[in-house]
């Protein structure tokens, strides 16, 4: 066979092979480039979806009506806190008043510290004024009280045994002066059929006075914390 031949044939099996090898290639290539654009088309449909909840959770969010409700006895302390969740949670508010007020704080000696014990220990719930507001249009409902006899105020006691909690949001929050007891334990009995946000215990000076232990920071840690949790 002459050398251009030899030259002609090696050519023709070389084309052959690319040729083969060429068409394998393309073959093996275009399913994983095919499978690549399928899952980057599932990725971002994905992320999409995730991206519509998460809207769609922050109108629902915005829809919800926030109340918060406190009693609140001799220094306001119960108050304080309440109106900084209210200016956090942008709620309506209302303060539960019982029909015959309690003698003023006069230390533990006072009338009023045996008067709260006497009605703590029978589970008495005193009469209260009737609510501004409706507690069956909010969603969700901050509930403040001091601790008596470590357990809730008993205006609170009332308040809360006398409204259908199912379906709500709670957040308990309460003061006290050293002695929490069970406060919350107490008000999430009380509010059957609710979830609850995160609770809060605020202690002020054991002489029944204004002064707050608990920090602000921790105070605003929560309050930032609910906002971010109920918005």
């Amino acid at each position: 066979m002459k050398p251009h031949t030899y030259r002609f044939v090696f050519a023709a099996l070389l084309l052959t092979m690319l040729a083969v090898f060429g068409i394998a290639f393309t073959a093996d290539s275009e399913p994983q480039n095919s499978s690549l654009k399928t899952d980057g088309m599932k990725d971002a449909k994905l992320a999409e979806e995730k991206m519509m909840s998460k809207q769609e959770e922050r109108i629902m969010s915005k829809d919800k009506k926030i109340l918060v409700v406190c009693y609140s006895f001799s220094r306001g302390n119960t108050r304080k806190i309440a109106k900084q969740l209210q200016t956090v949670l942008d709620a309506d508010y209302a303060e539960i008043e019982p029909t015959h007020p309690y003698p003023p704080y006069g230390g533990w000696n006072s009338e009023v510290t045996e008067q709260g014990k006497r009605e703590v220990e029978a589970g008495f719930m005193p009469e209260i004024k009737p609510l501004a507001v409706n507690i069956a249009d909010y969603d969700i409902i901050a509930v403040g009280t001091p601790t008596w006899w470590f357990t809730m105020a008993p205006p609170m006691h009332t308040f809360l045994k006398s409204q259908d909690w199912t379906g709500k949001t709670v957040i308990p929050f309460m003061t006290h002066g050293g002695w929490p007891g069970h406060v919350i334990t107490d008000i999430k009995e009380y509010c059957a059929g609710a979830k609850f946000a995160a609770a809060m215990e605020i202690q002020f000076d054991s002489e029944g006075g204004d002064h707050m232990l608990t920090s602000q920071a921790d105070i605003d840690a929560w309050l930032e914390g609910l906002r971010k949790e109920l918005r």
